[in-house]
């Protein structure tokens, strides 16, 4: 299997999904901080985001190869 080309959409959605959630994630002070941990609906959906925009940019970065790419390689 040949590996594939860059995808930039996918690349850019992952990182603008990654940076949403950071910026909800990040408080303003420490008081907020402990509000933010003691109520869940503050930080579910933000680290849903981020796991989302995680989940876009992993198979942007990771190479697969195949058994037949192998032993293609060793013959």
């Amino acid at each position: 299997m040949k590996s594939h080309k860059f995808d930039a959409i996918s690349f850019i959605s992952g990182v603008v999904a990654v940076a949403l959630g950071l910026a909800f994630l990040i408080p303003q002070t420490p008081v907020d901080l402990i509000e933010m941990i003691t109520s869940l609906g503050a930080w579910f959906w933000p680290a849903l985001l981020v796991v989302i925009g995680i989940a876009v940019l992993v198979p942007v970065f990771v190479t697969r190869t195949s058994e037949t790419d192998t032993d293609d390689r060793q013959t």
